[in-house]
């Protein structure tokens, strides 16, 4: 798979411990046979007990991401990433969608340190926007991230719906629309 981590100079960039115990929480959502070889996978690399208040190294975190993304594929790393707003602390104030979405890269550049990224949002109707996802993360995590974000202040049912090439095509960002 290849991401935008080339990109990125993510050698000295930093996860905050209470993202990747999210990661973890989420893990333990699989069943009991990918849970124990995903959260097997995590330990591997460093992060089977993250610390709250902890920083750590974003390189590690990445590879433990995808070869979670490799035991479980798109459809589980997409619903890891969907559990994202959830577990985390997210604004209060983000009470509708486009206001959900354009909290979101102060929320990720919150829990990150050094060249990570982010999103960019756009709202284009009433009812729709346009997100940019520049991170390193696979991109089926960026997109449940993102879904996860917008059904977080969506009064029904949201679409998102990808456009242009995607990092996994070598492409510089992943772009996304989204109706709700």
């Amino acid at each position: 798979m290849s991401t935008d981590r080339d990109a990125l100079s993510t050698g000295d960039a930093q996860v905050a411990g209470d993202l990747l115990r999210a990661v973890v929480a989420g893990v333990e959502q699989f069943s009991p046979d990918t849970r124990d070889a995903a959260l097997a996978t995590l330990s591997e690399h460093g992060i089977a007990e993250p610390l709250t208040d902890e920083w750590y190294p974003l390189a590690p975190s990445l590879a433990a991401i995808e070869s979670v993304d490799g035991l479980v594929g798109e459809p589980g790393t997409f619903g890891l990433g969907k559990r994202i707003p959830h577990t985390l602390a997210f604004p209060a104030e983000a009470g509708d969608v486009p206001t959900a979405l354009a909290a979101l890269d102060d929320a990720y550049r919150a829990h990150h340190r050094g060249d990570a990224g982010g999103y960019v949002f756009r709202q284009i109707g009433d009812d729709d926007g346009r997100i940019e996802c520049h991170t390193p993360y696979p991109c089926a995590f960026d997109r449940g991230v993102v879904e996860g974000v917008a059904a977080s202040g969506a009064d029904g049912f949201v679409c998102l719906r990808e456009v242009g090439r995607c990092r996994a095509d070598d492409a510089e960002r992943c772009t996304y629309e989204l109706s709700w």
